[in-house]
């Protein structure tokens, strides 16, 4: 309704000041014929009275739209050229009254400082001449044409549409923008301002945000207490798992009280990351990298680092560390071997960690960066963890701003790729 409104408001204003001006058009118009009639009387007028009278009839003749002189025989005649701005004026006088151009007609525009005013002779039978003015005669006109006009008025009335416009969809684009924060954990409450559909949708928003937060807090909660609670029984276990007699059955349950811990611990480290951020600061990524190199190689496991001796950036170091020691581990873990490649170009620093395993299926590559997806054919629940690796990766990589993809080397194997702005 207010977008109507000021765009009728604004054609009204408009068509007025133009039909003003188009007003002073037609007079002008009309002024200018009536100025032609009178020249083509008078000359008939002057034409037919003594040569004695003619100095008062021009003084009677004259007003203040047209004031006349006359000037006998043998004064000099008008020499000076007719501009060309002119010619349009004076073909429209002389074709409208004939007799003007048998008397030879001849029009100049006005002194300076009187640009407006129009100056002219015309020639009686005998010789002698008339001489006249009429004032403001060539006004400008702004808008003489329909199509001009109504360009101007469109142009305005889009204009001030589309202010009206932003204004009115700024409460919108601040809802887009909460909207993509949904369930992030790292939202403000939308100011709930604007139009009155915009302010419950605002609110909705906000309702909806407190909802969501408390069901994620409630769930990481939830599943932090049985995780940590499991700890005790399965320690129980192990302690009363060291009494048994019989060796077979004793390593076997241990090693599955292993797997439980190792559950209990990866569901642990995930909820811990999901609650709390870590925030960023200066470090030197390429000796983060070769640290988790060096510890691997002291276990005894085979690991290659290609990269600059020292490369700054601005991320959070221990994500960062957990991040690239979870790819690490699991190419150890699949192919026994892993090879590291730090760069940085065009602002942007890119690791990659590659393998010679068995890699994944294509169909499963967007699918196991989900928390607690396994691949069953290659990386089932007997050969690999809960599933939470990479989910890890990628939640703290999208944190940075960054890119997480995997994807098959041709060769062989499987190459993790991790692209951080090198100033996140």
């Amino acid at each position: 309704m207010l977008v109507l409104l000021a765009s009728i408001g604004l054609v009204f204003v408009v068509s007025w000041t133009l039909y003003e001006h188009a007003e002073a058009y037609i007079e002008d118009g009309d002024r200018l014929n009536l100025i032609g009639e009178r020249l083509a009387t008078d000359v008939r007028v002057l034409d037919g009275a003594a040569p004695a009278t003619r100095p008062m009839l021009t003084t009677m003749l004259s007003t203040n739209d047209l004031h006349m002189i006359w000037l006998p025989a043998g004064a000099p005649p008008d020499s000076e050229p007719e501009p060309p701005r002119m010619a349009q004026l004076h073909t429209q006088l002389v074709t409208a009254n004939p007799i003007l151009a048998r008397a030879q007609l001849r029009l100049h525009s006005g002194r300076p400082g009187k640009w407006t005013d129009v100056t002219g002779t015309i020639l009686l039978a005998d010789h002698s001449q008339i001489r006249f003015t009429a004032p403001d005669i060539l006004r400008s006109h702004v808008v003489t044409r329909g199509l001009a006009t109504a360009t101007i008025v469109t142009l305005s009335v889009l204009l001030a549409a589309g202010m009206l416009v932003h204004a009115l969809s700024m409460p919108l684009r601040a809802l887009a923008t909460v909207a993509d924060t949904v369930g992030s954990g790292d939202w403000e409450p939308l100011k709930e301002k604007g139009p009155r559909e915009v302010r419950r949708l605002a609110h909705a928003i906000n309702e909806m945000q407190k909802r969501i937060t408390h069901l994620i807090e409630d769930r990481t909660e939830a599943l932090a207490a049985v995780s940590h609670d499991l700890r005790t029984p399965l320690a129980r276990l192990r302690l009363r798992a060291g009494f048994l007699t019989d060796a077979e059955a004793q390593d076997a349950i241990e090693a599955d009280i292993d797997e439980m811990e190792a559950m209990v611990g990866g569901v642990l480290a995930y909820l811990s990351g999901e609650k709390k951020r870590e925030r960023s600061r200066s470090i030197d990524l390429a000796a983060i990298l070769t640290t988790i190199a060096d510890d691997v190689l002291d276990r005894g496991g085979a690991v290659t680092y290609d990269g600059p001796g020292r490369l700054p950036a601005h991320l959070p170091p221990l994500a960062m560390k957990r991040v690239f020691t979870n790819l690490v581990e699991n190419a150890l873990h699949y192919a026994g071997s892993a090879a590291i490649h730090l760069t940085e170009q065009n602002g942007q620093i890119i690791v990659d960690v590659e393998d010679d395993g068995p890699g994944i299926p294509e169909i499963e590559l967007d699918r196991v960066t989900t928390a607690f997806y396994r691949v069953e054919t290659s990386r089932s629940r007997k050969t690999g963890g809960l599933g939470l690796g990479l989910a890890i990766v990628k939640r703290e990589v999208e944190r940075v701003d960054g890119t997480f993809t995997l994807e098959n080397r041709p060769s062989g194997g499987l190459r993790a790729r991790i692209i951080v702005p090198a100033s996140s």
